[in-house]
């Protein structure tokens, strides 16, 4: 009898679709699914954030850096190869993840603070300079 009810769920056509995920608006399923990126290893960055970053030296020109990504003028990842003075401008700004205390404070703080929004950008000033951010994961 299981079987039956698996074919029909198949036979409907709805079940591996968006649209048919619950009952849910197709463009709501689609965006959560969308910014769903979960690994095999995923278990491993329990309690981590994901950054992005581009380094530069002054406050004025990260903030138009900010502007032309957000203007859709460059992307961040080719914005970082470009204008990063970090060395992690070479993998598109990508730092990977990183546990509470391991970046420096003001960093630290804008990736772990609970009204961070994943893949919006912030600009944060530490004694390395102004940091153009993306958080790639909340903890």
């Amino acid at each position: 009898m299981m079987s039956f009810g698996i074919l029909m769920i198949f036979a409907a056509g709805t079940a591996f679709t968006p649209a048919g995920l619950a009952g849910l608006p197709a463009q709501r399923t689609a965006a959560r699914h969308a910014s769903a990126r979960a690994g095999v290893f995923d278990f491993l960055a329990f309690g981590k954030a994901g950054a992005s970053h581009i380094l530069v030296s002054d406050n004025a020109r990260a903030q138009r850096i900010k502007a032309q990504i957000e203007a859709g003028q460059v992307n961040f990842a080719d914005a970082a190869r470009e204008f990063s003075t970090c060395p992690s401008g070479a993998k598109g700004g990508d730092l990977g993840t990183f546990g509470p205390g391991q970046m420096v404070g003001a960093f630290n703080d804008y990736c772990f603070d609970p009204d961070t929004v994943v893949g919006e950008l912030g600009l944060v000033k530490t004694k390395f300079g102004s940091h153009v951010i993306k958080l790639t994961k909340k903890p």
